[in-house]
């Protein structure tokens, strides 16, 4: 028979995620990428700088190279002569000419902008004043060597990557990428490329499952339909122990055919089954052990609405723990409700809604098998649990989920 005990009561989505989040460690395993391919993932050690940046003395600016105490009393109207020289050191008197970026010559401590200046023959006219320092870039100025640059645990982004590259560094060392198994089932789904029958529907939640996991921050396998049968489903879950993470869709109710469940407890253990949020209820959380390795499982819904929205609650922080990552930040706006969003008290309900001048119109508050009110929502507006809805000209939050 079918597990129907995670029904029995409605455990509350953060008490869901704080038992199911506890049961798994992030990964250990470390992988080197090159700098090109380092945005996005996750320092599985500290950087420490192997030499200053810059590594030497330069020009900020192009112009020429002084000593700013022989442009003291320099102006527009009293300009002061300098006399132009070429080889790598400046003395008393002198300047060179200098481009961005090229070194300071020794004995030069400043560098005058070449539009305060005249040329005279082989002499300039410096028509103003620097200080020491002024226009120049110093050596080590933006990182020392032996400097903590980034510390374990951070995301890295396009700039770290510029910092990490000017440093001289190829390589760096970071988490390996969660590895996570989508498994469709049911009876009554056929591959896409099939023309369903009445009674039939091609796979959905898959692919959108494998297009969010990518978003998440993992890497998806999507595996072939496995029909509602206890011995198929459960071989193919101890297969998918072979990865760091299984999401399965369909069958995870307390129907006849909804086997997913009474599976798990058979080759692992179900934490939750049934959560207090609309739609997405019948969501289970547990693991699937074999061989001492226990692999975290999320069971979701084949109501496609209802799987989108559990993916995104619960799988999401599931690949972000897995990986190091940190928790999703969403965008939010506010917005006046063009319509009343009503809600059962005790659960946690997510409304689609689109947006348009700052109003917010709920595109469908009922039907988690209706994929499409997921895919024309511009956000959510999520109603708390204490509440029984909002009403029309309530001004909500809108919370820009995908």
């Amino acid at each position: 028979m079918p597990l129907k005990s995670g029904f029995q009561t409605k455990t509350s989505i953060d008490k869901a995620l704080d038992i199911f989040l506890s049961s798994f460690e992030p990964l250990a395993a470390v992988e080197q990428v090159t700098i090109e391919e380092c945005d996005g993932r996750v320092l599985s050690a500290d950087i420490l700088s192997p030499r200053d940046v810059p590594h030497y003395d330069r020009s900020a600016m192009d112009g020429y190279a002084v000593r700013a105490e022989d442009t003291f009393g320099g102006s527009r109207d009293a300009g002061i002569m300098l006399r132009l020289v070429t080889g790598e050191r400046i003395g008393p008197g002198e300047c060179r000419q200098v481009h961005t970026g090229s070194p300071l010559p020794e004995g030069a401590d400043a560098v005058v902008m070449v539009e305060h200046t005249e040329t005279a023959g082989d002499s300039i006219e410096v028509l103003g004043q620097v200080s020491p320092g002024q226009n120049v870039g110093l050596r080590g100025e933006d990182v020392r060597k032996g400097d903590l640059v980034f510390r374990q645990g951070r995301q890295l982004k396009p700039s770290d990557a510029g910092l990490l590259a000017s440093m001289g560094l190829q390589q760096v060392e970071v988490y390996r990428l969660p590895r996570v198994m989508i498994i469709p089932t049911g009876e009554e789904i056929v591959p896409r490329g099939t023309e369903p029958l009445p009674g039939q529907m091609n796979e959905s939640n898959g692919v959108m499952n494998c297009l969010y996991v990518r978003r998440y921050g993992g890497v998806p396998t999507v595996h072939d339909i496995v029909v509602d049968d206890r011995d198929k489903i459960r071989e193919a879950l101890k297969e998918a122990t072979a990865y760091d993470l299984i999401v399965t869709t369909g069958g995870s109710s307390v129907g006849k055919r909804d086997l997913l469940a009474e599976v798990v407890a058979s080759v692992g253990k179900v934490l939750v089954h049934g959560v207090a949020i609309k739609p997405g209820r019948p969501v289970a959380l547990g693991y699937v052990e074999t061989a001492g390795k226990r692999t975290p499982i999320v069971c979701l819904p084949g109501y496609p609405a209802a799987c989108a929205i559990d993916s995104i609650v619960f799988v999401d922080p599931a690949v972000k723990k897995l990986g190091h990552y940190p928790a999703a930040r969403y965008r939010t706006e506010r917005a006046v409700l063009t319509r009343k969003i009503p809600s059962e008290a005790g659960y946690r309900t997510y409304t689609r809604v689109s947006v348009e001048d700052g109003k917010a119109t709920p595109l469908r508050t009922k039907g988690a098998g209706i994929l499409s009110s997921v895919s024309l929502a511009d956000g959510y507006v999520i109603v708390p649990e204490d509440l029984e809805g909002y009403d029309s000209g309530e001004t909500v939050e809108v919370v820009y989920l995908e």
